[in-house]
């Protein structure tokens, strides 16, 4: 029996200096630290570097971990196989764990208590600019039972934390609460409220207030809220979204006060309010649909493909100009269709126009200051309006027509760029026929009468009644007769009857 005494007091005696060297000397020390590094890391699948490691009142242990070269959390409390109870404190420039990365400086104290397979965390602290306070349990697949509430955190960071294009800036308070938070499984809400929050790109620097709430179940998320303005607000209801299908949808309600306000963000100045209401769908690419009263008739319109179609019943055609920034020259109710090719920024019309009328403008009026022509008292139920826009030039003709009267605008070029317009015109009203061009600025429109032609037309008009005929033909045959038989009849003719009717007609022409 002395020998295997002897050997075992030997291997206690080899056991104690090595934990004197592990415990009591600094190179000890530090192969322990390392030691423990290697094993943190590989049960967590992480590097995670053990800087310091005090054991002397042990089971109190206190270290320094630092976690993937970014943050270092100091941790001090008791630790066994089975069971954890420390303190902690998480601090660093930024943050990287499993998926978990935050590129933003966090300060953050709790504590950890439990067993290791299901630990209760607590922590409160700053992250994102703002206060967090959180409590939830870990278990080695999942998070469960989550509290998490965010206080005037930076939403441009927590967007870019969550993977989403950072679109919104300005501070959020974000309440959250999960039964259970995993990849795949997923069962909680979540609360978010903004106030003065902004949307550079689309609103400019005018402020608004959010409100969102989340409804997450496993792979499906359930959404509704709103966003309200002094320019507007937008309502949303029965949202949809799966994101690994990465498809999307809703209901929603916009009222808008004044569009000038997005002239940054449409690229193209709009004037007065709009309202409507349709469904958004999000499948490869955004599908919106919509429709509005707010041009007098039903405008309907459908987004998708980067293009916009349009359908247009009895919508106001004064209206629709103004809201276009385009001056009004008719009143008319607009049936038809408005194609937008967003991509190309292309534009094409095709519309038949009612109940159509001239308004009172500087056109008319110089019309009827040069001819007599009141273009104001008719009504023209048989007209349309084609044409294409692109590079802020739009190309039209314009036929205005009830079948008796007419006044066509051709070969129509308007520049919303430099504010200019230039056509052909022909009208045919109250007897007259005038020819000629539109030309100068669309505020203040010129116009030049084809004289030639009015002056031909005023010649064939008043011969016509000279002869008692109206029709253009007969008036050329009455005249051709009258000239081969001139000769012969010129005898019969009472020449002081024939002087009384060429004055008349010479009156009557000048």
């Amino acid at each position: 029996m002395r020998p295997f005494f002897k050997y075992l007091l030997w291997l206690l005696s080899i056991f104690i200096l090595l934990l004197f060297f592990l415990l009591q000397t600094s190179l000890g020390n530090h192969t322990l630290e390392q030691g423990l590094s290697l094993y943190l890391s590989k049960k967590t699948k992480n590097h995670l570097e053990v800087s310091s490691l005090n054991i002397n009142d042990y089971p109190i242990l206190e270290m320094n971990v630092t976690v993937n070269n970014g943050a270092m959390v100091h941790l001090k409390g008791t630790a066994t196989k089975s069971r954890i109870e420390m303190d902690y404190h998480l601090v660093g420039d930024s943050f990287h764990y499993n998926n978990i990365i935050l590129k933003n400086k966090l300060n953050i104290k709790g504590h950890i208590l439990g067993i290791l397979s299901k630990a209760l965390i607590r922590g409160e602290g700053e992250i994102c600019e703002g206060n967090i306070v959180f409590d939830f349990i870990k278990t080695p697949n999942a998070f469960k039972d989550i509290n998490v509430h965010l206080s005037s955190v930076n939403s441009e960071k927590v967007l870019t934390f969550l993977h989403y294009k950072p679109l919104v800036t300005g501070k959020a308070d974000i309440d959250a609460t999960f039964k259970r938070f995993s990849k795949y499984q997923k069962d909680g809400r979540a609360l978010i409220l903004m106030h003065n929050a902004n949307m550079p790109t689309v609103s400019g620097s005018v402020p608004f207030d959010l409100k969102t709430e989340i409804e997450f179940k496993d792979m499906e998320y359930f959404y509704k809220g709103g966003i309200k303005s002094k320019i507007g607000s937008l309502t949303i209801v029965d949202g949809y979204y799966h994101p690994t299908k990465r498809e999307a949808k809703s209901l929603y309600a916009l009222n808008l006060k004044e569009l000038a306000y997005f002239e940054p963000f449409l690229k193209h100045t709009y004037k007065g309010a709009f309202e409507s209401e349709g469904s958004i769908y999000y499948k490869d690419g955004f599908h919106v649909t919509g429709k509005s009263n707010k041009f007098g008739g039903l405008l309907e319109y459908l987004y998708q493909n980067k293009s916009l179609e349009l359908n247009l019943k009895a919508v106001s055609l004064v209206k629709m100009l103004t809201f276009f920034s385009y001056p009004a020259l008719l009143n008319a109710k607009v049936y038809g269709s408005i194609d937008y090719d967003l991509e190309d920024k292309i534009v094409l019309i095709n519309t038949k126009l009612k109940e159509t009328r001239f308004r009172k403008t500087k056109m008319t009026d110089m019309i009827f200051n040069s001819t007599g022509i009141n273009m104001l008292q008719d009504e023209y139920n048989n007209s349309s309006f084609v044409g294409g826009y692109q590079n802020n030039l739009l190309k039209s003709t314009l036929n205005i027509d009830n079948g008796a009267k007419h006044v066509y605008l051709t070969d129509t070029t308007m520049n919303s760029k430099t504010n200019s317009i230039k056509s052909r015109f022909e009208v045919k009203i109250a007897g007259n026929e005038l020819y000629g061009d539109i030309y100068g600025t669309l505020d203040n429109p010129k116009i030049s009468i084809d004289m030639q032609k009015l002056l031909k037309y005023q010649f064939n008009k008043q011969i016509g009644n000279f002869l008692g005929i109206e029709n253009k033909n007969a008036i050329k045959k009455e005249l051709k007769n009258v000239t081969e038989d001139v000769s012969k009849t010129l005898e019969e003719i009472d020449v002081n009857s024939v002087k009384e009717k060429a004055k008349s007609f010479l009156n009557g022409f000048l």
